[in-house]
């Protein structure tokens, strides 16, 4: 069920390659990172040195008696959101959580009473239960407030462990016209839905439904509906596949804030959490911020975010790496919490609350083949006030429309390896407008990290461009068309 009505990365074992960038600026910057011996990468296939694969999921064990109300759990070191989508499932509970809510649990126990079982898998976080209007329990879980528990938790199967992109068959996110007098409340009420999200400035809800044929019944009333603009599917975007590989050493960051402050060129990384940075790099991020529920579970190796946030500070560097220090700081917003996939709502929400925190590039090193008009929409606007947005193209070969590195407002990146040409795991479809060095080398906990792919091509570029708007004073938008001049991707002879 896909609709729109009007309204994934491959690692590569090869040396390290040099990422060539086209055209006479481009090949100046290749020299430049040729003598410094930089190598650049993407943090969507990752490899650790000890060669071991990092899983895409833990497996959980819940088992709700419905005659006695008790729970079994057995559960090894698994992130809380992902734990709460399954006891969501399990249960047939509505669990909200209060945002930035984030524990790893490990509990093991048997024939347990919710008040005895919650204790242990929440840990330091309070909790309550309300009868639901469909004679149901809604549970809250806070750190504050009841109140503030407003993150809907999405009932996880088994199988749903691992990241399936695409839409979502039993949600539907609602447009409504300007001045609409539509009550989401009541439309949900109406329809046997849960509202389970809402993003008032754009007029814009989402319903979740007890099943895709309860989701599709409902389309009908709600295209009917002289309140409502346009109809579209939650789209589930799963976090890049990580590998494994291990590298020479990398060149430290030795990047450093500008003296005495002014204004700011501040890059928003909407991605995965980012890890604890050394001192150094973590004096050019600009806190963290979550729009999703839970945090992944440490496992030693560095985040798709981590990798990335890095990348950018390896960009910023080829442009801007005068004595004075750099205006240039990263703003991580994560979007996938403790999950292995987002959702173009939660994109969406990661660009507003970046934007509205002064943003002005945007990095997005996500995506899949599903297109959000939403998206389009916010990614749009962006660029009407002055942004730049900056997506990768994907990491499977050929020619076809990813988004939203496809979408209108965006600039699509792709990896080039170091005579470039395009990489061989590299998307190079029309979207694809600029080109990034394909492989990067990072450091976390103490190794040498490589890793391959678009990502990392795309958030160098964001690095780059944001490194020569503070050099030359330039706006973002400026950015975009110098970009176009020093970083172009030249599709093959022949295309």
């Amino acid at each position: 069920m896909r609709q729109h009505d009007s309204i994934g990365s491959k690692p590569r074992k090869s040396p390290i390659a040099l990422d060539a960038l086209t055209g006479s600026i481009g090949l100046l910057l290749l020299v430049s990172l040729i003598a410094c011996g930089v190598a650049c990468c993407d943090a969507a296939d990752l490899e650790p040195s000890d060669k071991a694969t990092r899983p895409t999921a833990v497996p959980i064990v819940l088992r709700w008696n419905t005659q006695s109300s008790r729970l079994t759990a057995s559960v090894r070191r698994v992130a809380l959101g992902r734990v709460l989508g399954r006891l969501a499932k399990t249960t047939g509970w509505q669990i909200f959580v209060e945002p930035e809510t984030h524990r790893s649990v490990d509990v093991a126990f048997t024939n347990l009473a919710p008040a005895e079982a919650l204790p242990r898998i929440l840990g330091e976080f309070s909790f309550s239960f309300a009868p639901t209007e469909r004679g149901g329990k809604e549970l809250r879980i806070y750190r504050t407030s009841a109140d503030a528990a407003t993150s809907a938790i999405d009932p996880l199967d088994d199988d749903e462990f691992q990241a399936r992109p695409g839409p979502i068959p039993n949600e539907w996110i609602v447009r409504l016209k300007p001045g609409s007098k539509l009550s989401p409340e009541a439309l949900a009420k109406r329809l046997k839905a849960r509202l389970v999200g809402r993003m008032d400035d754009l007029r814009t809800f989402r319903l979740r439904f007890d099943s895709p044929d309860d989701a599709s019944s409902a389309r009908g009333t709600l295209l009917a509906d002289p309140e409502i603009a346009a109809l579209e599917n939650n789209i589930r975007l799963p976090i890049p596949e990580p590998g494994v590989s291990g590298g020479p050493p990398s060149e430290s960051v030795t990047l450093r804030p500008r003296a005495g402050g002014g204004d700011q060129v501040v890059v928003a990384l909407i991605d995965t959490s980012v890890q604890s940075l050394n001192s150094n790099m973590e004096s050019l991020l600009l806190g963290r911020v979550s729009v999703a529920v839970g945090s992944p579970v440490a496992d030693g190796a560095p985040t798709h975010g981590t990798v990335m946030a890095q990348d950018i500070l390896q960009g910023v560097g080829r442009a801007d790496s005068g004595v004075d220090g750099t205006r240039v700081r990263i703003l991580p917003v994560d979007v996938y919490g403790g999950e292995v996939s987002t959702t173009t709502w939660n994109v969406v929400r990661g660009l507003e609350a970046a934007a509205a925190r002064g943003a002005t590039v945007f990095n997005l090193s996500l995506g899949g083949a599903e297109d959000s008009p939403l998206l389009d929409e916010v990614i749009a606007s962006i660029r009407a006030q002055g942004g730049l947005v900056l997506a990768a193209t994907g990491n499977t070969p050929g020619i076809g429309l990813t988004y939203p590195s496809a979408s209108p407002g965006a600039l699509g990146v792709t990896a080039v390896d170091s005579t470039g040409v395009p990489a061989g795991y590299a998307n190079t479809g029309p979207q694809a407008r600029l080109a990034g060095p394909g492989t990067t080398l990072i450091q976390f906990g103490g190794q040498n990290w490589v890793t391959q792919g678009t990502s990392g091509a795309t958030a160098w570029v964001s690095g780059l461009a944001a490194g020569w708007m503070s050099q030359s004073g330039a706006s973002a938008s400026q950015a975009g068309q110098w970009l176009q001049t020093a970083v172009p991707f030249k599709p093959p002879a022949g295309r």
